[in-house]
């Protein structure tokens, strides 16, 4: 009552004016800073200051206090409305400060502080979109602000919403940004106190993010640095439990867990979550369920319109104790009320219901995973009914899934991002393809496949697809020149830093590189969000872009050309065909007998020995009759096969499959690959003449050796290019700088030279070009940032330049895809390592038949056949020596005149004929001598 008292006591001065004379602005303004910044702030203080701030904003002559003042004093309150919990109090502060923002005379630095509260102020309302935009203000206010401590707390915000956003990469980055900015050089027991306390909270951050990612190791290795500095050893203990669970060790999970102590933590969201899926993966559902729902009784919001993201993990889970106990209609409301919590904006109660729109939101792994479970448990209820509003229901739900993902993957800012975003929802596709098969029988059979290959086909190379897409819309939606020259400087600069830091071994300048290569990955992030700016660029990449079978069918595939799309399930393969005409589909039942003959193939080829005779009749026949056995009947109707693989079969060259004990595919067809369905078009193919062309053979008869490469001469390396009848770049003229001005303008390059591939990390894989130091190796993350959309070809005659990592979604990560990205339409790529004199044969007959006028499949095919079929090659006649050459490729685009029947010509030839006996009788010279 004391301190009430006395509140109002001070209030009544403040007020009365026979009291006290009335104080100016500026006194009350210097009074209300100094309760607001008192050493130790109390409920009093906190009152002062926030009566003393709105007497400011709310005085008679409002129009007459300097600006400044008003503005912070709006800020100020915004502040201890977010202190006292008032977050909407605070946003409403938070914003009638930010409208003086485009007023003369004031210093932009001066609302940094206000987009960055309100952008904290709206992540913790879950309100995303809101969040982002207001913290990216604040980011591009952050270089005019002389405040370390300021733009750490800028930087651990946007590294918390890129977090919960699911863009987990980039998180990592401004996490480690905001750590690198304050804390200081030294050892941890170094540190002062607060430094402790904020180092223990980034790398915290940077673990939980590892985590995400499903680096469990590096996440367990920051977290036993944790437990050493005795900083909250709760939290510890918490994040430990949470690793152990994904690495499927749920009692070591419970053990970590069990060692939480504090009411407050175990009343928590997380760990009641926690709890309750150590005791569902230990199989002990009633346990799981009876927890979370006790738990949610007693946390139960009075306003059941309040949503909170973080309930919707609880719900999540009951969800999925309920679908286990086979009670599907519960785990489909639990699952549906976990979807409203998450999304935030969805409030719709009729479960047959979803989110339409698709902002960007947190906890987005999280939505998608209700979905794809509200999906399954429509399916499950229409199995036991067979009404057909949950079959309809469930199909629904999972393009929902699939969409929400699609359209939080454009807005990602890297290739790692998406790439992990693309391997999390395949999984979902797998489900619903499945789905979609085993009930083929009981609805229309070809809508139902054509739906299957569609998710198919949408579940692969998703981050490709949107790389190049985007390259595409940089250049025609009004981005300004200047901002795509600094993203080039931008990529450009990364790319060297990045190696740098492969030869660097001083442990300072290491560090140093690290620093700087994240700032510059920050600045680059900042840069895309500029982008974000001009409004057709957002729209057109934000479009979710379905895929168009039918239009394929009509306007990309000829009528020689059959497609072959391979999908990969828990327990077999599907085999999708599409010509002009019609879909169909096979199962490749046995998938363990597959991958054990894909397995003896790839030994079989890695293992030659020179001089070893080929048997036939082994794991490529035996490949042929299992895979390709089925169709073909169908084959034998066309000429070429477009290939998109998947799984295990991503890196298996199919002309070298045997139809019989003497016979490869090659000899019936020219095989080309491709990604995905959305990466196909058709491909013009000029004159070979009208091309322009530049080979590179730095390695003719030169030389590189140091001591972690060996680069031996490639005496024919000189005979490929030559074969080119192009530009030739031989030995010191083969020089990195010569190949990237040659980008720009040749439409056929040949790279004859040497290449290494990384399979840990594929953007370090590179070709080599003269002398084969370190800065004449291209990297596959500069081949990222070049620009080959004018190109036609490119030809990389070096070792395994298709062979890298594996992405259940992607396929190979190499360096073909990185020509790939870059735009380049059509590349001739290696699967392993290649012999020199076959493969100077097989690209001198190469280009001899594409100078004849046939397409890049066709002539690599019969480039291959001239090999196998001349005695004086007879050496090289095994498969090791001409299969490990792939085509990535277009489809040869249709003529008319492919479409006119035998009988038309043999017509027109004859009216040609009748047409030159005419001319000549009519026209002919004649003898006056008699």
């Amino acid at each position: 009552m004391h301190t009430r008292w006395f509140l109002l006591v001070l209030i009544f001065l403040f007020q009365n004016p026979k009291a006290k004379e009335q104080p100016d602005i500026e006194g009350k303004y210097r009074d209300a800073l100094t309760f607001f910044l008192s050493a130790e702030p109390t409920d009093l203080t906190d009152s002062l200051s926030i009566f003393l701030f709105s007497e400011i904003v709310s005085a008679d002559d409002a129009e007459n206090i300097d600006t400044k003042i008003l503005v912070d004093s709006y800020e100020k309150l915004g502040s201890l409305s977010l202190i006292k919990g008032n977050l909407n109090d605070a946003v409403s502060y938070y914003r009638s400060g930010l409208e003086f923002q485009n007023e003369a005379k004031i210093p932009d630095s001066l609302f940094f502080g206000s987009n960055l509260f309100i952008g904290e102020t709206y992540y913790l309302l879950g309100k995303a979109d809101s969040s982002i935009y207001f913290l990216e203000e604040a980011e591009k206010l952050i270089s005019l602000k002389n405040s370390k401590e300021e733009a750490s707390r800028l930087f651990n915000s946007l590294g918390v919403i890129y977090f919960e956003s699911g863009n987990y990469s980039q998180s990592i980055n401004y996490f480690t940004k905001s750590k690198n900015l304050i804390i200081p050089d030294g050892a941890y027991q170094e540190l002062e106190p607060y430094y402790k306390y904020a180092l223990f909270s980034f790398l915290n951050n940077i673990g939980t993010s590892l985590y995400q990612l499903g680096k469990t190791d590096s996440a367990l290795h920051i977290y036993s640095q944790l437990q050493d500095f005795g900083i909250n050893e709760n939290e510890v203990y918490s994040q430990l439990a949470k690793v152990y669970l994904k690495k499927a060790m749920p009692d070591s999970s419970l053990f970590y867990l069990q060692k939480i102590g504090l009411p407050e933590f175990v009343n928590s969201h997380s760990y009641q979550n926690q709890l309750a899926e150590i005791y569902l993966s230990q199989g002990l559902l009633d346990k799981a369920k009876s927890g979370l729902t006790k738990f949610l009784e007693e946390t139960e919001s009075p306003d059941p319109k309040i949503t909170d993201f973080k309930l919707g993990k609880t719900y999540q889970i009951l969800g999925k104790i309920a679908f286990e106990q086979n009670d599907f209609q519960n785990a489909a409301n639990y699952y549906h009320q976990s979807i409203i919590q998450t999304d935030g904006f969805f409030a719709e109660e009729d479960i047959f219901k979803n989110p339409v729109d698709y902002s960007v939101g947190f906890a987005t792994f999280s939505l998608v995973e209700s979905l794809v479970g509200k999906a399954e448990s429509f399916i499950k209820l229409y199995d036991s009914g067979k009404n057909n509003a949950h079959w309809q229901a469930g199909i629904a739900t999972y393009q929902t899934a699939f969409d929400i993902a699609a359209h939080i993957g454009s807005f990602y800012d890297n290739d790692e991002a998406r790439i992990f975003l693309g391997d999390f929802v395949l999984d979902a596709y797998q489900d619903a393809v499945e789905t979609l098969i085993t009930h083929s029988d009981s609805h229309d059979k070809l809508s139902l496949l054509t739906q299957a290959l569609s998710w198919v086909e949408s579940s692969k190379s998703t981050s490709l697809n949107m790389g190049m897409r985007e390259n595409k819309l940089k250049k025609i939606s009004g981005i300004p020149a200047a901002l795509l020259q600094k993203e080039r400087d931008l990529q450009f600069s990364i790319s060297k830093i990045q190696q740098s830091i492969l030869v660097e071994n001083r442990q300072n300048e290491l560090k140093l590189l690290q620093s700087q290569l994240t700032d510059r990955r920050l600045e680059l992030s900042r840069l895309h969000n500029e982008f974000n700016d001009f409004p057709e660029y957002l729209s057109q990449k934000s479009i979710n872009q379905s895929i168009d079978l039918k239009h394929i069918q009509e306007s990309v595939l000829d009528k020689n050309t059959l497609l072959l799309s391979f999908f990969e399930l828990d327990d077999r393969f599907l085999l999708f065909t599409m010509d002009q005409n019609e879909i169909k589909m096979t199962e490749i039942a046995d998938k363990s007998q597959l991958a054990s003959l894909v397995q003896e193939y790839q030994k079989g080829i890695i293992g030659y020995s020179a001089g070893e005779k080929y048997v036939s009749g082994g794991a490529g026949y035996k490949l042929y009759q299992m895979i390709l056995g089925p169709i073909a009947e169908k084959m034998e109707q066309y000429d070429h096969l477009m290939v998109i693989p998947h799984g295990i079969l991503v890196d298996l060259p199919l002309d070298s499959f045997e139809k019989s004990a003497s016979e490869f595919l090659i000899a019936d067809h020219a095989i080309s690959y491709q990604y995905s369905v959305k990466l196909l078009e058709s491909f013009e193919y000029q004159s070979f003449g009208d091309y322009l062309k530049a080979g590179f053979a730095p390695f003719y008869n030169n030389v590189w050796k140091d001591e972690n490469i060996n680069l031996p001469r490639l005496p024919y390396s000189r005979e490929e290019i030559n074969s080119l009848l192009g530009e030739s770049f031989v030995r010191e003229e083969a020089t990195k700088q010569e190949f990237l001005n040659s980008v720009s303008e040749a439409d056929i390059i040949q790279l004859s030279t040497h290449a290494l591939p990384d399979p840990e990390d594929p953007n370090q894989a590179f070709i080599v070009f003269y002398p084969g130091d370190m800065e004449s190796r291209l990297f596959t993350h500069e081949i990222y940032n070049l620009d080959m959309a004018e190109s036609s070809l490119i030809f990389l005659s070096a070792c395994e330049t298709n062979f890298g990592s594996l992405s259940k979604s992607e396929g190979i990560l190499g360096i073909s895809r990185a020509f790939s990205f870059a735009g380049c339409p059509n590349i001739i790529s290696t699967l392993w390592k290649a012999e020199d004199k076959a493969t100077a044969y097989i690209t001198s007959r190469f280009y001899a038949h594409v100078e004849e006028g046939l397409t890049f499949g066709e002539a690599l095919r019969n480039a291959k056949l001239d090999l196998l079929n001349d005695q004086k090659m007879a050496q090289f006649h095994h498969p090791v020596f001409w299969a490990h050459l792939v085509l990535v490729g277009s489809v040869p685009a249709t003529t008319y005149f492919d479409y006119l029947p035998v009988y038309l010509w043999i017509f027109a030839l004859i009216l040609l004929g009748f047409g030159f006996l005419f001319f000549k009788s009519r026209f002919a010279v004649k003898d006056v001598s008699k």
